[in-house]
């Protein structure tokens, strides 16, 4: 599907620009991944990008997944891919708590790699996200890419969630650290299975060993 179609109907709603969006589909269609797991999407924005990057290549699917309030964005990911008639290309998961626990079913289903690109903006944070890379890797093919979004994100400079409670009652140095990039520079980096490292904007890309 045509990306400037996409952008007709998700112009507008977060999280990803178009830039991102132009990057992330090149990717796709360069590098002829099939199997993407994405691990936050919120209204599903990214989710719709990608799977029109499917649609292109006639092959593949998405396993992605987010909370369960993301059920009550307006638009959510549903209606986005209703819209676009790409439902066939993604499978959604709602988790109560984190997707976490949705890899830990996927493991469960098989510990065999299954996925080539992973995306992963959705926690932001050190303890789930450190966590989400050591599963991920179980779960990435060698030769596959990992995606970190929001690189330099911060929970004291988020306009959403720097005034919620749960935030105000961190300890400063955790709101004001970038928690993504501690996983990627203490986490991946330094992991033998990875080899080609780069950063662009607020994404960071990581290339496991073929």
């Amino acid at each position: 599907m045509d990306i400037h179609k996409i952008k007709q109907t998700v112009d507008g709603i977060p999280h990803m620009s178009f830039s991102q969006a132009s990057e992330i589909t090149s990717l796709l269609l360069k590098n002829r991944f099939r199997n993407i797991l994405e691990l936050g999407f919120r209204h599903g924005v990214s989710t719709c990008y990608m799977a029109g990057a499917l649609d292109e290549q006639s092959e593949g699917h998405i396993t992605t997944v987010d909370l369960t309030s993301a059920q009550n964005a307006s638009p959510n990911i549903d209606d986005l891919l209703s819209k676009l008639d790409l439902k066939q290309y993604v499978t959604v998961y709602y988790e109560p708590t984190s997707y976490i626990w949705r890899l830990m079913r996927l493991l469960e289903e098989s510990l065999e790699p299954r996925f080539d690109f992973c995306y992963i903006d959705g926690a932001h944070d050190w303890y789930t996200d450190g966590f989400a890379f050591y599963l991920v890797n179980q779960l990435l093919v060698p030769g596959g890419l990992i995606v970190f979004d929001d690189i330099n994100w911060t929970y004291s400079l988020s306009p959403s969630l720097k005034n919620i409670e749960r935030v105000k009652r961190m300890p400063v140095e955790e709101k004001t650290t970038q928690q993504v990039r501690k996983v990627f520079e203490l986490l991946v980096k330094p992991n033998s299975e990875y080899y080609k490292f780069e950063e662009k904007g607020d994404w960071a890309y990581a290339w496991k060993r073929p």
